[in-house]
């Protein structure tokens, strides 16, 4: 018998996920501040994604099953929640092609945590 899509497992994931972004954030800018290394939007891009990836794994790892399910839906909400607040602090709209291409690795991330934490349980 299979298990049924937990929402409140899944909403707890993308909050973890921004959660986990935003200490990454600022430890990135803590070591921008102090280092003399130049500021990139690869980092951003690798930080955002990492906090993807881990949410999903943990989720789908709680979870145990449907990974792929609760990867796609924690990285996919992660995204809508990061269009939700620029458009609530950024005056200019955003590019849609880098929106697209974030969207895009963010669902692989996502994808790939949830699998990997159903395979990790096992």
């Amino acid at each position: 018998m299979s298990k049924s899509f937990q929402f409140s497992l899944a909403f707890k994931g993308i909050i973890a996920a921004a959660v986990l972004a935003l200490f990454l954030a600022l430890a990135y800018g803590l070591l921008l501040s102090l280092t003399s290394l130049p500021e990139s939007s690869l980092a951003i891009t690798v930080i955002v994604l990492m906090s993807i990836f881990v949410s999903a794994l943990l989720v789908a790892y709680q979870a145990g099953a449907k990974g792929l399910y609760y990867g796609l839906f924690v990285g996919f909400g992660f995204i809508l929640l990061l269009l939700l607040i620029s458009a609530v602090f950024i005056d200019t709209p955003p590019s849609w092609l880098k929106v697209g291409e974030r969207s895009i690795l963010s669902l692989v991330a996502g994808g790939c945590g949830g699998i990997l934490g159903v395979l990790v349980r096992r």
